[in-house]
């Protein structure tokens, strides 16, 4: 057989069987959906990634000493009507807008790196368009250090209460995409309500195209999302299977809620909860209250946490034993019945047949208990040798 040369040294046969090759492998890849070719691409990113050491974000807001926000995620805030859920929401968004200078406490919120300039987009479903929303917006710029009259580059709102419901998700995409089109600054969106936004909370398709939008932005864009949801009443269930959804993806939720006194009425305090913490450990919840003199809310005092506190313990509501059963048995540890009632006695100066009462009727009613991660639990109770255990289950919605 004759080989032929190049001048090169390569043989002609060589070139044509690479040539071949590469025409083989340009044929397969034509026949490739766009759908596998992307996940095949993000494939190759992933392989590239995973060689080095992987380098984790930073917060980009804190509160106190408790990182909050991280880049590229999606984030709660929950409650019942009228817990000041949207209150919150606006003094998180004056932290984003802060100017130097201002030195509004804003509740501990605060940027990690005041050097870099989010661009805050509001989008409200809820409040008139005469009065409500525009008082709203003012707050947001004047808690950051704004006058009324301002108009910061970096701060973006719409309302969709004049849009069908059926119209809002398109609307929603439309403006978001035209938002990352006159901006390359980071984006911070805020949805109040999310629930809103979208034609049914309560049926999967619909609810599933928000999530997909959002996970989409936030892993193709420097997005944040803060969603507002109401809960279920007389619940701390998330609305819909949009809010159970929404559970499972968002990186931290806050509930915020009234704190009960001894007589089980709300008082003024309000609680504001972390119940999931994809990042960190999970943080001790902190108290706040509406001041008309701030028109706005404010850190509450410690010593009248602490007395209602002190009322309620006396009580040993479900509520409150709740709470230290998510303390006890939150990281997946599993108590037996003595240490348990051991604990529980001497956090509440209680009975064993007092605390037993409230155990029994937690389980009965299944009530929603959170582990470290935030997942929905429900106490359960086993045998073994003849010693009752107590953990926590995930909690099954059907």
């Amino acid at each position: 057989m004759n080989i032929e040369f190049n001048r090169h040294g390569i043989s002609v046969q060589d070139i044509q069987a690479e040539a071949n090759r590469q025409a083989s492998e340009e044929e397969k890849s034509d026949r490739l959906s766009d759908g596998l070719k992307a996940i095949l691409t993000t494939s190759e990113k992933l392989r590239e990634l995973k060689e080095n050491e992987i380098e984790f974000s930073e917060p980009v807001l804190m509160q106190g000493d408790n990182p909050v926000i991280f880049p590229h995620t999606i984030n709660v805030i929950q409650g019942q009507a009228g817990v000041h859920k949207s209150r919150l929401a606006e003094t998180i968004c004056a932290a984003f807008l802060k100017q130097n200078g201002c030195n509004n406490e804003l509740l501990g919120f605060k940027r990690l790196n005041s050097n870099v300039t989010h661009t805050v987009v509001y989008v409200d479903t809820e409040r008139n368009l005469s009065e409500q929303l525009p008082y709203a917006l003012q707050s947001i710029q004047i808690q950051a250090g704004y006058k009324r009259g301002d108009h910061p580059d970096n701060f973006e709102y719409i309302s969709l209460l004049q849009v069908k419901r059926t119209d809002r998700f398109r609307m929603l995409q439309e403006y978001l995409s035209h938002i990352r089109s006159i901006t390359n600054s980071p984006l911070f969106v805020v949805l109040d309500v999310s629930t809103d936004c979208i034609e049914d909370f309560n049926e999967i398709g619909k609810s599933m195209e928000l999530i997909d939008l959002m996970n989409m932005a936030i892993n193709e864009h420097n997005v944040i999302f803060m969603c507002l949801i109401h809960e279920n009443p007389r619940s701390d269930k998330a609305r819909g299977h949009f809010g159970t959804e929404l559970m499972n993806k968002a990186s931290t939720v806050i509930q915020v809620g009234f704190e009960k006194d001894a007589h089980h009425n709300d008082s003024d305090l309000i609680r504001v909860k972390y119940l999931k913490c994809r990042s960190t450990a999970r943080h001790a919840p902190f108290h706040i209250r509406y001041s008309n003199d701030a028109n706005g809310l404010v850190l509450a005092d410690t010593c009248e946490v602490s007395k209602v506190a002190n009322k309620r313990r006396q009580k040993a509501g479900n509520a409150d034993i709740v709470e230290h059963i998510e303390m006890y048995l939150g990281d997946g540890s599993v108590l037996t019945r003595t240490d348990l009632l051991d604990r529980l006695c001497k956090d509440f100066n209680a009975s064993q047949r007092t605390i037993e009462s409230r155990l029994s009727e937690i389980i009965k009613f299944d009530t929603i208990i959170h582990d470290e991660t935030g997942f929905q639990c429900k106490l359960t109770k086993s045998v073994k040798n003849k010693e009752v255990y107590y953990k926590l289950t995930q909690h099954i919605s059907l």
